[in-house]
């Protein structure tokens, strides 16, 4: 069954701030990777751009929570992912997600299992909680190169959500599921760069953000843009799942102008 069970339309109810008070969430960037616009996006730009490895960092009364958890200092060493190459990251001493926030998140949530989203998880005490989809977590053995090496399988305590239209709790049509139990961050099903990636939706005290992962690579693609054929059909697992699920993000912005929503390496969020 699709994980969309409805179709948004101007009528959406967009997501409001929470009454909670002390939830917060900001942007935080652990390094950069230089490559050719052409590779970003089908549109005419041309010339070389800068891609930042974004993280989302969540304040809560209960404790901080991470939105993935960037290149770390395994990436930086050389040493992660073992199978693929990483010479053209750059990780900079100090912007490692743990350098940055001097200390462990109480949970992280993964939006998919790429080691430019998780690197950082080893650099974690393996008792935190690290968050991925039940449908992720079964295909990443045979749709992902970067994982599961075994050091990525021990170096956490992971916890598999199942997110499944008619079962789990619907949030602006997709499946989704409370993290924290007071309606302030929401887990939701958005497959399709991956077979099980996710959102992360974070109703903050002030503003309310959506964390889309790679859905969309930058802002462009949130619009009208889109990644190239050919680079999506090496990077993209289920193509037709991720249009339905850019379009559900397309639809949130035009419907939703209050709504943050974090492309999972824009630049415009490294300031």
């Amino acid at each position: 069954m699709s994980a969309f069970s409805t179709v948004l339309s101007t009528s959406l109810v967009c997501p409001t701030p929470s009454a909670v008070e002390g939830v917060s969430a900001s942007v935080i960037n652990t390094g950069w990777t230089v490559v050719d616009w052409s590779k970003v996006d089908r549109d005419a730009r041309g010339g070389k751009v800068q891609l930042p490895f974004l993280v989302g960092v969540i304040e809560h009364p209960d404790g901080r929570v991470w939105v993935d958890a960037g290149l770390g200092s395994q990436t930086r060493a050389g040493r992660y992912p073992r199978l693929l190459p990483t010479g053209n990251l750059e990780v900079p001493v100090g912007g490692t997600a743990i350098e940055q926030t001097g200390g462990p998140p109480r949970l992280v949530l993964t939006t998919h299992l790429h080691y430019d989203h998780i690197s950082g998880i080893l650099d974690l005490p393996s008792d935190v909680t690290v968050w991925t989809t039940a449908e992720e977590w079964a295909t990443a053995r045979t749709s992902n190169a970067a994982f599961p090496e075994r050091l990525m399988q021990k170096a956490a305590t992971w916890h598999v959500e199942a997110l499944v239209a008619g079962t789990s709790a619907q949030v602006l049509g997709v499946p989704a599921k409370d993290v924290l139990g007071d309606g302030t961050v929401w887990y939701m099903s958005t497959p399709g760069h991956t077979p099980g990636s996710a959102s992360v939706l974070v109703r903050g005290e002030d503003h309310v953000w959506l964390f889309v992962g790679d859905t969309a690579w930058v802002d462009s693609h949130l619009l009208s843009g889109n990644r190239p054929r050919h680079v999506s059909w090496l990077v993209d697992g289920r193509p037709r799942d991720l249009r339905r699920s850019l379009q559900w993000a397309r639809s949130l912005r035009a419907a939703c102008p209050d709504l943050n929503i974090v492309a999972g390496h824009e630049p415009a969020w490294v300031r």
